[in-house]
């Protein structure tokens, strides 16, 4: 079916009514000069309208691109950004939309070459004036519909061979970025023999320009003269260059099956989307999946040839990146206007707090003798976070809250990570005892081709999010000292291979690990069980003694709850969790996106008088010889505002009032504070008469035992006093005494010498 056009252009149109002509139903044949013509026609006609607004923010009624293109040009800034869905309703659309899919690098080639006209026509420049390189970018909503259709972002593992020089659109995390280059545009040749000039247009990619070893200049001009071969020589000075950067682009985290290996995919992005994202941004691509010659092929056999390499080396070859999402305090997840007013709706319960809080982890049963609610509420917490502050100096707060929970095996310790890693919209999983600090952190990898590229780890990857670390005793010190900076300042400095760089991990850390000697000893400090320095501590706003508390009562209701799990109450389990995950894996996105809560006067009143009265409290055991293990800083007064700051967020306020703060405190206290606290073991004063007979004659059995400067392993000392009759609590508290007073000194391999 012929069509004819307003400007009387014929364009052809097949559809299924000519499946019998033997071309290829529903394509569209059309020429590029027609493409060009409607492209032109589409920006200098297409009016926004109600339909194409997001929350009111677009200028209503304005031509939108015939604008954007003056004023970027005015600025000199040439290029054009086209959002994908506005082409639907539009009498041009479908056909622009069905040549994008199927054709997309020549459809971008014309549609820059539409610019330049727009360029001239606009500026009515004269003959012979330079008209500027134009790029056209391409944005799009979160899923494409209309014309269109079918073209949703996918994972790289999603990608086919059906897909090559077509356009696709993926979503995944920039790991590595190389340093950017120039790459030649247009190459000018010119014949040293007859002064024949002759331009080459190199492809986008990774594709390069075939430079003729034949000119044919002398025959042009009649001369007869043949040139002779590859008489070409690049004038420099003539060639025109833009700006060009390789990444490498990997899935998302939460996107890699368990067991396998995430997918990797180069992406070249040049001209204005340089240097628009680093490593751990998180983005949306919109490009031509391209596949070229790696290298050549083996000699044929028989044959000097060589032939084709039948393996392609793929790579996206971007038209457009949105990195908005995944941004730190924006909106990580597709949220729609009936989930928003939900979430409105939510937030107004007076009783949403509490339901946050049933909802972390509802697998996990709590009992009134242990800690595992307050486990569930500091979680939610770090779910949420505080607000990011960014001071006039220059100088940020992080708004991140760290925990670490401390204690015995058994305890639920990973499967709070766990459910922390599905709940946080943005999160990472990973072990201390299978990561380094470069795979933390950052490393700089050294390329085939001599130069060095910058790849972020785990921390950089779950910038805006969650760091699950379990096993976090097992790191190596060297290891767990490379994660400071990251914990505090939330950067990562690089100086390494002529790379000084900052990298940003901001994000929570919720870390695991369990005692130095496997479980929790209630008669020895926590100074004496966790292997960490100071520093690393302080960095944590919330630190939880998680122990086995052995009790009746308690162990009986845990083995029901366990059965009940086992005996397939899971689904049951799920249904009591008055938010659904996946409901509040969204709740969370919609509140970091929406709310930044800032304390009020009285809130500030509150918080700096308990904050004095610790620090007193603090400074009066030191002076008493009871120095704790987790110094209470300025680092804690700031731990107590985020954690103010993340229960007011979770009720959409944008005030922290009294009451948040005091709950923060509670919080505080019954974590970071019962660790410090303990301090030293048990003094004998404490002890009834008979306990301190019992403890005296332990101390005698093990000088007549051990001479001065003789040593002894831990255990054989203990095995030595209970087969003597005392009880081995009783004993344990006497090796712990007197290696408090310095009778006993720890030495390598958990041995004990006598002083």
């Amino acid at each position: 079916m012929s069509m004819l056009a307003e400007d009387g252009a014929i364009f052809v149109l097949e559809g299924p009514e000519r499946a019998d002509d033997g071309e290829r139903d529903g394509e569209f044949l059309m020429e590029d000069d027609m493409v060009r013509k409607k492209f032109k026609k589409f920006i200098n006609e297409f009016v926004f309208s109600v339909a194409h607004a997001k929350g009111g923010k677009a200028h209503i009624g304005t031509l939108l691109y015939q604008s954007e293109f003056k004023q970027n040009c005015s600025s000199g800034s040439y290029f054009l950004k086209l959002n994908l869905n506005h082409m639907d309703g539009h009498e041009d659309g479908d056909l622009l939309a069905h040549r994008l899919k199927e054709q997309p690098a020549r459809f971008i080639e014309e549609c820059e070459k539409g610019l330049q006209e727009l360029y001239k026509e606009n500026n009515q420049l004269v003959p012979g004036t330079k008209v500027p390189e134009f790029q056209l970018q391409l944005t799009c909503d979160v899923n494409l519909e209309g014309s269109i259709g079918g073209l949703k972002p996918k994972l790289i593992r999603e990608i086919t061979s059906n897909e090559v020089e077509k356009l696709v659109v993926v979503q995944g995390i920039i790991i590595q970025a190389q340093r950017p280059r120039h790459k030649a545009h247009k190459i000018m040749l010119r014949c040293t023999n007859c002064e024949n000039q002759k331009e080459l247009r190199v492809p986008p990619g990774f594709s390069g320009a075939h430079v003729p070893r034949g000119c044919e200049g002398n025959v042009l001009k009649a001369q007869g003269e043949k040139c002779p071969s590859s008489p070409f020589q690049v004038q420099t000075e003539l060639c025109t260059h833009y700006d060009e950067h390789i990444l490498k682009l990997q899935e998302l985290p939460e996107n890699t099956p368990v067991g396998e290996m995430p997918r990797q995919m180069m992406l070249i992005v040049n001209r204005y989307l340089v240097d628009r994202c680093t490593a751990g941004t998180r983005l949306t691509v919109i490009g031509i999946f391209s596949a070229t010659e790696g290298k050549e092929g083996g000699v044929i056999s028989k044959t000097r040839q060589k032939g084709a390499n039948t393996v392609k080396f793929s790579y996206i070859q971007a038209l457009g990146l949105d990195v908005g999402q995944g941004n730190v305090n924006g909106q990580s997840l597709p949220i729609s206007k009936e989930e928003e007013e939900r979430f409105e709706a939510m937030s107004k319960d007076p009783e949403i707090r509490t339901k946050i809080y049933q909802s972390i982890a509802p697998s996990i049963c709590a009992s009134k003798k242990d800690v595992t609610d307050e486990v569930k509420k500091a979680v939610a917490c770090l779910l949420f976070g505080g607000s990011r502050k960014a001071l006039p100096d220059g100088t940020r707060l992080r708004g991140d809250i760290n925990a670490l929970l401390l204690g015995d095996p058994s305890t639920a310790k990973s499967q709070f990570l766990k459910f922390a890693e599905r709940a946080a919209p943005i999160s990472v999983y990973t072990s201390g005892k299978g990561s380094s600090a470069a795979g933390l952190t950052a490393a700089v990898i050294k390329e085939s081709s001599g130069g060095f590229a910058l790849e972020g780890g785990a921390m950089v990857l779950a910038d805006g999010g969650v760091v699950c670390i379990d096993e976090f005793d097992k790191m190596r010190n060297d290891d767990r000292v490379a994660i400071h900076e990251a914990m505090e300042q939330q950067t990562i400095s690089i100086a390494k291979a002529g790379i000084t760089t900052v990298l940003n991990t901001r994000c929570s850390v919720l870390a695991a690990a369990n005692p130095v000697f496997g479980t929790y000893d209630d008669l020895s400090s926590t100074a004496e069980q966790v292997d960490f320095q100071t520093t690393i501590l302080s960095r944590f706003d919330m630190i939880f003694l998680v122990r086995d508390v052995r009790d009746e009562e308690r162990d009986l209701m845990i083995a029901r709850h366990v059965i009940e799990l086992h005996k397939g109450g899971q689904e049951k389990d799920n249904d009591r969790a008055p938010i659904p995950v996946a409901e509040l894996r969204k709740y969370i996105s919609y509140c970091r996106s929406r709310a930044q809560p800032r304390l009020t006067a009285t809130a500030c009143e509150t918080l700096q008088n308990h904050y004095v009265d610790i620090r007193a409290k603090m400074a009066q055991e030191k002076r008493d010889g009871k120095e704790s293990v987790i110094p209470i800083t300025v680092r804690q007064l700031e731990a107590i505002v985020r954690l103010s700051e993340s229960l007011a967020k979770m009720e959409l306020k944008d005030d922290v009032d009294v009451a948040h703060v005091e709950e923060a405190l509670r919080l505080f206290t019954l974590s970071t504070l019962d660790a410090a606290n303990r301090e030293r073991g048990c003094g004998v004063e404490s002890f009834t008469e008979e306990m301190q007979r019992e403890i005296h004659r332990a101390e005698e059995i093990v000088r007549r035992r051990i001479q001065h400067g003789g040593r002894m392993h831990k255990h054989q000392i203990l095995v030595l006093l209970t087969q003597n009759g005392v009880e081995e609590a009783q004993a344990k508290r006497a090796i712990h005494i007197m290696t408090m007073r310095g009778e006993l000194t720890e030495k390598a391999g958990l041995t004990l010498q006598r002083s």
